[in-house]
C-alpha cells in the first residue's frame, strides 16, 4: 500500500517524472504543461510490470489527469492503491 509520502513532493514534478510500483502494476506520475489552452496537470500512466514505460506497448497504457495541487497527489495515492487492488488481473500478464 503507497503513502502520500512515497509519492514525493509536488515541486519534484516541476523537473521530472516519477515511476514505481505496487503489486505488479507499474505507475508513471509526469507533469504535462499545455499552452493552447494554458493548463497543467499531473498524468498518471497506469501499465503492467513487464517492461519499462518506453518498451510497453501503448495499448497496454492507461492514461489518467490529476490537479497539479497536493490535493491531486493524495488523490493519486488513492487511485493508485484502489486500481492495483480493482484491476489486479492485468497487472498479472
Amino acid at each position: 500500500m503507497l503513502k502520500r509520502i512515497d509519492l514525493m513532493a509536488i515541486r519534484f514534478y516541476d523537473k521530472e517524472a516519477f515511476t514505481g510500483s505496487l503489486d505488479g502494476m507499474r505507475f508513471r506520475i509526469k507533469l504535462v504543461k499545455e499552452e493552447e489552452p494554458a493548463r497543467e496537470y499531473l498524468q498518471v500512466v497506469l501499465y503492467p510490470d513487464v517492461n519499462c514505460f518506453d518498451k510497453t506497448p501503448d495499448s497496454l497504457k492507461q492514461f489518467y489527469e490529476f490537479p497539479f495541487t497536493e490535493d491531486g497527489l493524495n488523490e493519486i495515492t488513492d487511485f493508485l492503491n484502489r486500481q492495483a487492488v480493482e484491476q489486479s488481473a492485468l497487472w498479472r500478464v
